[in-house]
C-alpha cells in the first residue's frame, strides 16, 4: 500500500461508538498507513448530553481512540480533530496532510448518505472511489455504552469549559499518552492554549536523556499538532527550565491539565500563585495509558517517552550517508563510547554474530613498540627519559608529561594515531581476506581521532554519568574524583549521540543489551542484502 492518509467520519451515537472502536480502528487500519485523522459528525452528537456530563462523555471517546491506536494502528499518526467535539463546526478545518481517503465508520440510509457525501464534498472532490465504508451493516459489539459509566469522572468539577488552559511536559517522540493530554486540555479550552515543554535541568533525570529531541524541535511539533487539531486557539508553546514555568507569574491561566504522576504539582502550582497573588488554577487529572507494546520488564508499563528512545537502541536513528573514499567491502562500523560505556563487550556480542572485530586499545600498545617509526617519533619529540630499561616506551614517565598539557597532548596524539589507524587498516584488510563481510572497528577516540572518515557508519555506546563513574571505581579502583575527570576529560554523551547512525545502551540486564545488538545486526543484515540484490539487478 502506498502513503495513505484519511479523514475517519465516526457517525455512531458516541455511546454506540466507544464499545466498537477497537473494530473500527482495526478496519481503518486496512486502508490507512500514514495518518488517520478521526472527526465527530452532527449524526453522532444528536444524542449527547449537556455539560459536564458530554466533556466526560467525550474524553472518554477520546481516551479510547487514542489507547486503542495504540494496538491497533501500529505505526500510524492517529488524530482526534477537536471541531466535532467542541461543537465549532460540523465538518473539519483544512488539515496539514492532504487526505487521501474518507471513511464512514458505518453505512448509512440513503438520505443521511447523500447529506454526508454533501458535507463533505471539499474532501471527497467528487470522487466517489474516495469514500470508504467500515462496516456494511450493524457493526458486532455496537451495544451502548451505560450512561453511568460513561460519565463516572473524578474531575467532575472541572469538566466544564476554561478560556484559559495551560499543560506542560517533555514531549518527546509525542505518543498516545501525550495525545491524550493535549487532546483533553484543547477540549476544555476555549480561547489560549499554553504547553510548557521541558528543557534543561527538567531533563536530567530522563532516562536515556541523551536522545531527547532539541527543545525547538519538540516545540514545533507540538505546535505543528495542536494546530491540527485546533486551529481556533491561541497558541503559546514555550520552553520551561524549572516545574512552573509561566505558572509561575502568568495572571491569565484558569486550568491546568496533568497526569496521574504529576497530580501533586498542582498544589505545588497554587501555593506558589497564591502566595504571588495570582487566582488559583482549576486542576484536572487524566489516567496514565497501559502500553500494549512493551516489550521488556526494563521498559515502562505505562505510555512513555522513555519506553520509546529505550525502543531506539539498536535502531538505526540517523540516515547513512554513502562514504565514497573507501570500498564498499568490508562494511566497516566505528563502534565508540566513553569509558565504562561497555564498548568492548558489545565488540565482543557482535563478534559472536560473525563479525570481525580491530581492537584499537590494542593496536595502541603495538604503536609504541621499540623500533617503530611510531617510537622513534616519540622518543625525539618527548626524550630519552621516555624509554624504560627494557627499551620500550615507559607509559609511566610519559604520561606526565602530557597531563594537563593540551599541546603535549596533541602532538602525542599526532604521532600515535595515524600509527593506530595503518595498523587498523591493515587488520581490516586481513579479516576481509578471512571472509568477514562486516568488520567491527572497536575505537574509544574514533570521533576524536576522526576515524569515521574509513568507517562506512558510526555505532555509539551510551551510559548515564553516575552509573559510569561508579564502574570505573569499581573496575580500575580509581576514586571517586578520578573516575570523575576521567569522564569529564572525554567527549559528552550527547557529543557522540549527535554522530551516531545507532546507539546502545548497557545501563539494564545483560539480555536487553543483546537485544540491542542482535536488532541492529539483523538491520544491518538486511540493509546488506538489499544492496547486493540492487546491485545484482543492476548488472
Amino acid at each position: 500500500m502506498s502513503s495513505m492518509t484519511g479523514l475517519l467520519i465516526l457517525t455512531q451515537p458516541v455511546r454506540k461508538i466507544i464499545p466498537s472502536l477497537s473494530q473500527t480502528l482495526k478496519a481503518a487500519s486496512q486502508h490507512v498507513n500514514k495518518t488517520l485523522y478521526i472527526h465527530l459528525d452532527p449524526l453522532a452528537r444528536k444524542r449527547s448530553p449537556e455539560l459536564p456530563q458530554r466533556l466526560s462523555l467525550y474524553s472518554r471517546l477520546i481516551t479510547t481512540i487514542y489507547s486503542e491506536s495504540s494496538s491497533q494502528c501500529r505505526g500510524m499518526d492517529v488524530r482526534v480533530l477537536m471541531a466535532g467535539f467542541k461543537h465549532l463546526a460540523d465538518v473539519p478545518q483544512k488539515v496539514s496532510s492532504k487526505v487521501d481517503l474518507v471513511l464512514l465508520d458505518q453505512m448509512r440510509e440513503e438520505t443521511e448518505l447523500m447529506d454526508l457525501k454533501q458535507r463533505y464534498e471539499n474532501y471527497l472532490l467528487g470522487n466517489k472511489d474516495k469514500l470508504v465504508f467500515l462496516c456494511k451493516g450493524a457493526c458486532s459489539g455496537s451495544e451502548e455504552l451505560d450512561d453511568t459509566v460513561a460519565i463516572e469522572d473524578v474531575n467532575a468539577a472541572a469538566n466544564k469549559v476554561f478560556e484559559s488552559v495551560v499543560v506542560g511536559g517533555t514531549f518527546d517522540h509525542i505518543h498516545a499518552g501525550h495525545k491524550i493530554l493535549l487532546a483533553e486540555a484543547l477540549l476544555r479550552c476555549s480561547r489560549k492554549f499554553t504547553a510548557g515543554i521541558a528543557e534543561g535541568p527538567l531533563l536530567k533525570n530522563k532516562t536515556l536523556s541523551d536522545l531527547i529531541a532539541p527543545c525547538q524541535d519538540r516545540i514545533e511539533a507540538v505546535k505543528e499538532l495542536v494546530t491540527d487539531l485546533d486551529p481556533s486557539l491561541d497558541y503559546h508553546i514555550v520552553e520551561i527550565t524549572d516545574p512552573m514555568g509561566p505558572t509561575r507569574w502568568d495572571p491569565d491561566m484558569d486550568m491546568i491539565v496533568v497526569s496521574e504522576e504529576t497530580k501533586k504539582g498542582i498544589d505545588f502550582i497554587n501555593s506558589a500563585r497564591k502566595e504571588g497573588g495570582l487566582k488559583t488554577l482549576e486542576g484536572y487529572i487524566i489516567s496514565l495509558v497501559e502500553d500494549k507494546d512493551r516489550k521488556s520488564n526494563e521498559e515502562e508499563e505505562k505510555v512513555s517517552s522513555s519506553s520509546q528512545r529505550m525502543r531506539l537502541l539498536g535502531t538505526v536513528i540517523q540516515p547513512l550517508t554513502p562514504n565514497c573514499d573507501i570500498p564498499s567491502h568490508p562494511h566497516i562500523i566505528g563502534l565508540t563510547g566513553g569509558s565504562a560505556s561497555g564498548k568492548s563487550s558489545v565488540a565482543k556480542r557482535f563478534q559472536k554474530l560473525g563479525a570481525g572485530v580491530v581492537d584499537c586499545d590494542k593496536l595502541g600498545h603495538e604503536a609504541y613498540k621499540k623500533s617503530t617509526d611510531c617510537y622513534n617519533k616519540l622518543v625525539q619529540e618527548f626524550g630519552n627519559d621516555i624509554v624504560a630499561s627494557d627499551g620500550e616506551i615507559n607509559r609511566r614517565a610519559l604520561g606526565p608529561k602530557v597531563f594537563n598539557n593540551k599541546d603535549a597532548l596533541e602532538k602525542l596524539n599526532n604521532i600515535v594515531w595515524p600509527e593506530i589507524a595503518r595498523l587498523a587498516k591493515e587488520q581490516i584488510r586481513d579479516l576481509a581476506g578471512k571472509g568477514h563481510d562486516v568488520v567491527i572497528l572497536d575505537a574509544a577516540v574514533l570521533l576524536e581521532a576522526k576515524w569515521e572518515a574509513f568507517c562506512h557508519q558510526v555505532w555509539v555506546c551510551i551510559i548515564k554519568r553516575e552509573e559510569a563513574i561508579k564502574r570505573i571505581v569499581e573496575r580500575d579502583g580509581r576514586t571517586q574524583e578520578e573516575a570523575e575527570r576521567r569522564i569529564d576529560n572525554q567527549l559528552s554523551n550527547k557529543e557522540r549521540v549527535s554522530r551516531a547512525n545507532v546507539v546502545f545502551c548497557t545501563q539494564w540486564a545483560a539480555e536487553y543489551t543483546q537485544d540491542q545488538v542482535e536488532r541492529a545486526w539483523e538491520g544491518l543484515q538486511t540493509m546488506l542484502r538489499e544492496k547486493r540484490e540492487s546491485n545484482k539487478a543492476q548488472l
